[in-house]
């Protein structure tokens, strides 16, 4: 009999695909009879109160990570680093005051480094071990994955949210870590159910901007050309809206719930080549067009690394060709059948909670 526990889950807010993947962790907690909470900022924050509004909620510091729309993308990360590293440490000072006001038992951090604690049990879950670097700054890379590394493991364990024996990852999460432990794909949707296709269409919009917006502006343009019933997910935590214009209907954003209805409807599913997102178009077995966030390496290799298989077609934001990917999509296999891959979660969070 395990004792109920009190566990600290803790996503990073950089788009919504760590926040949205603990919510079968969070699930599973809150079945197991924990008393859970939840600490991070922003959109991840505001979009886990809306899925679980009993819970106990705080506030981190953001990491306020920008974007621009000429820098490469991993080069101006980098020119940010002083300032994630002054956030860093404020998150360890917030998560000592959280740890000594509510007797936590259990951190579960995804992606943020500075919450751990050397006392508690210290999860990170994390499934690029092994950071790409764009083309000309290959050089740099043992660097960057040598301090990588050496915050993972200052974890108990870290967590790699993928199969071994049929990984979607590959290097970027093979070789692993001492600390490492794969615990099967994470989705927050349930498996897939009778097919009732409702749109040819549907589109699932994320990520950092101005990139979101620019691509939104490309499919909405591209969108007029074609007759077949669309739906499009603008990934903006704004008022809840819907409108349609001709056979696309647009939504700002939507619950799980409600998510995997849309998409269990669809034939096909256009969306950013994210790790997150590919886990959810595993469970509900979709067949997906892809398209990586410009300059993001881990999108760029995970696109190329799923036409490679013949799962999934994947193009560049800037050849993007709507006419023309929904013609190369019949001959890739889609994500069939892999929502049967066994899920290791319950039993390794178990031997976190004993």
């Amino acid at each position: 009999m395990i004792a109920k526990k009190n566990v600290l889950v803790a996503p990073l807010d950089w788009g919504l695909g760590h926040a949205t993947r603990c919510i079968p962790i969070i699930k599973l907690l809150i079945a197991k009879g924990c008393t859970v909470s939840i600490a991070s900022s922003g959109n991840a924050l505001k979009l886990l109160r809306e899925e679980f509004p009993n819970l106990i909620f705080f506030n981190l510091p953001s990491y306020g990570a920008v974007y621009s729309k000429y820098i490469p993308f991993m080069l101006y990360i980098f020119l940010q680093l002083p300032k994630f590293l002054l956030v860093i440490g404020r998150e360890r000072g917030s998560i000592k005051k959280i740890i000594s006001k509510h007797s936590i038992d259990l951190i579960i951090s995804d992606n943020r480094y500075g919450c751990r604690e050397s006392n508690v049990q210290s999860v990170f879950i994390c499934h690029q071990i092994n950071i790409i670097m764009p083309l000309g700054y290959n050089w740099f890379s043992p660097i960057v994955n040598y301090f990588n590394h050496r915050w993972i493991m200052k974890f108990n364990q870290c967590w790699i949210p993928d199969d071994l024996i049929n990984p979607i990852s590959g290097k970027l999460s093979n070789p692993g870590l001492p600390n490492s432990i794969y615990v099967g794909l994470l989705s927050r949707f349930g498996n897939a159910k009778m097919r009732n296709i409702v749109y040819h269409l549907v589109v699932i919009l994320s990520g950092p901007e101005p990139q979101r917006t620019i691509f939104e502006d490309k499919i909405l343009n591209q969108l007029k050309e074609v007759q077949f019933k669309t739906m499009v997910v603008r990934g903006v935590l704004d008022k809840m809206e819907e409108k349609t214009e001709g056979n696309v209907t647009l939504v700002n954003h939507l619950p799980a719930i409600v998510l995997q209805q849309v998409i269990d409807q669809s034939e096909v599913v256009l969306c950013r080549a994210g790790y997150s997102s590919l886990m959810d178009l595993a469970r509900l077995e979709r067949k997906a067009i892809l398209v990586p966030t410009p300059g993001q390496t881990e999108q760029e290799y995970l696109g190329k690394s799923m036409m490679k298989r013949k799962i999934a077609f994947s193009q560049s934001q800037k050849d993007f060709d709507l006419l023309m990917a929904l013609s190369e999509i019949k001959n890739y296999i889609g994500f069939e059948g892999w929502s049967s891959q066994p899920n290791l979660l319950e039993e390794v969070l178990d031997n976190n909670l004993k």
